[in-house]
């Protein structure tokens, strides 16, 4: 898997859109949902694509 697989780059998008809420609103709720992703993409791609 290379670092533009179209998966990866949802999931990444996803990402920076929690880390804007979490700043702008920050919450447990927000929080929670930013490590989830964090989580997601660490399970589904190699560690040396991860990028944040």
């Amino acid at each position: 898997m290379n670092d533009n697989h179209p998966v990866l780059q949802s999931m990444q998008d996803a990402l920076q859109e929690l880390q804007q809420l979490y700043r702008h609103e920050p919450s447990d709720f927000n929080r929670y949902q930013l490590v989830r992703q964090e989580q997601r993409i660490a399970q589904w791609v190699p560690a040396d694509l991860v990028v944040a």
